[in-house]
């Protein structure tokens, strides 16, 4: 992604505002009442992130009932904790410059000047095991847990496809 885009997408977290009250149906008829919980962990940027990742989705003739909650929480695990716009940056700025960085700086506890990147690596990790606790099933739950994720060059799978394409939408959101 550009840095034309990266702004725009810092420009969006900065000023994001809540969902609309309309979007809230449209959640509830994807998320069961204890997902939509989770779901209401989110700040008002990621809330607009996973939603516009959803209706993406759903635009393109994505039904997959699985698929659309995983786009709504794939980030979920990013509210265990909280990352700051700054470390959000850095992430962004390390995966450019230094792209192996990154996965070493992210293993071990979210604690000091590698915190941000230990959230960005076990966040699809922990998200997964926040929507199985929450009663998402087998399917939700394994493309949270696998969003970041290299894919063979090859479908290999049903549910490689749907990651597939839940990657797609979320790397242009």
């Amino acid at each position: 992604m550009g840095i034309r885009y990266r702004l725009g997408q810092f420009w969006r977290v900065l000023t994001a505002q809540p969902l609309p009250a309309g979007a809230w149906p449209e959640l509830e008829q994807v998320l069961s009442p204890s997902e939509l919980a989770l779901y209401g962990r989110y700040r008002p940027g990621d809330q607009w992130h996973t939603y516009q990742v959803m209706r993406r989705l759903a635009a393109d003739g994505q039904d997959n009932p699985s698929l659309l909650a995983a786009a709504l929480l794939h980030d979920i695990g990013k509210t265990r904790e909280s990352i700051r716009l700054p470390g959000r940056v850095l992430v962004v700025l390390v995966e450019k410059l230094l792209p192996g960085r990154v996965a070493k700086w992210g293993s071990g506890e979210p604690h000091g000047w590698q915190r941000p990147f230990v959230i960005k690596m076990q966040h699809p990790a922990w998200g997964a095991e926040m929507a199985q606790a929450a009663g998402s099933d087998a399917l939700t739950v394994s493309l949270i847990r696998r969003h970041q994720d290299p894919l063979p060059p090859q479908d290999q799978s049903p549910e490689d496809q749907l990651l597939r394409r839940l990657q797609w939408v979320d790397d242009r959101h």
